[in-house]
């Protein structure tokens, strides 16, 4: 299980200069990538764009590329002057007013294509080593997470066992408060029958039972486990749509559950769950 979530930086420097790649990663329900490069070049852009996506599989990650050269990158001077004498001899040829320097500087071989030919074998090793990084920052965080989820499946299975037992002794307290009701009801004037107490309490029980809800619960509840002792890292959806089907469960649950107890005890289970949810958004 690993977190969406973390930072990764890495660098590769060589005799021109040094290549550095910071990665920052958040979570989001695709996969997004906001990428900012001093490079300046799509081919070397494009690049890490697909190292990025292959490596990182879900989640919003920001990258920014920064070159430093080992020297200044500037001007060539000399270059400079004799593009620009050259324009100007053209110019009076033609009867042209001069060019200006900045003009000229226009023309020359940029900084930007410069450095990126210059960064272009520092790239992999340093976006790599980024990579590397921000993983076993998620690695960690998720790790985590792991043992948070495990506690929150525990505490769902004694709530589910405490479900079932409360589930069972409803059938009790409602014969008792039934047989008082109708008792009031007709007032002595026929007799309260054990058939028709037992009718009552058969379409009663049908109405409120639960047990297919508590047993899918249950098989819900052992996948859980697995997937949490499984060795699959990229399990985030088949955590959340696991984490969907066991709310749906508790929702029935207590949708039917006509006590105050039971209805309590599916709350605690929602709570629980609601918060699995929460932190489910995180595993990529």
């Amino acid at each position: 299980m690993i977190s969406m979530t973390g930072f990764g930086q890495g660098s590769a420097s060589d005799q021109d200069g040094q290549l550095q790649v910071q990665l920052s990663a958040v979570n989001n329900r695709t996969w997004t990538l906001h990428l900012r490069s001093d490079l300046h070049d799509l081919a070397l852009d494009e690049s890490a764009r697909q190292e990025l996506r292959r490596e990182l599989v879900r989640g919003s990650v920001t990258a920014h590329l920064i070159y430093v050269p080992a020297r200044s990158l500037g001007l060539d001077l000399e270059q400079l002057e004799k593009a620009w004498r050259e324009l100007a001899e053209r110019a009076r040829t033609l009867g042209a007013p001069p060019p200006t320097l900045e003009a000229v500087a226009h023309l020359l071989p940029s900084q930007r294509s410069q450095g990126a030919n210059l960064a272009s074998a520092l790239l992999r090793p340093a976006l790599g080593q980024a990579i590397a990084a921000l993983q076993a920052m998620r690695a960690q965080e998720g790790a985590a997470l792991r043992r948070d989820f495990l506690v929150h499946a525990a505490t769902l299975r004694q709530l589910r066992q405490t479900c079932a037992e409360q589930a069972a002794a409803r059938a009790a307290l409602y014969r008792a408060s039934l047989a008082e009701r109708l008792r009031q009801v007709l007032d002595g004037q026929a007799l309260v029958t054990p058939e028709l107490l037992v009718r009552e309490l058969a379409l009663h029980a049908e109405r409120i039972d639960v047990t297919e809800e508590l047993v899918r619960l249950g098989a819900h509840l052992d996948a859980l486990d697995a997937l949490l002792s499984g060795t699959d890292e990229a399990n985030g959806r088949k955590l959340e749509f696991l984490l969907q089907e066991i709310g749906r469960e508790i929702n029935t649950t207590a949708a039917k559950a006509n006590d105050a107890a039971l209805t309590g005890t599916t709350l605690q289970a929602k709570y629980v769950m609601e918060q699995m949810k929460e932190q489910a958004a995180n595993i990529a």
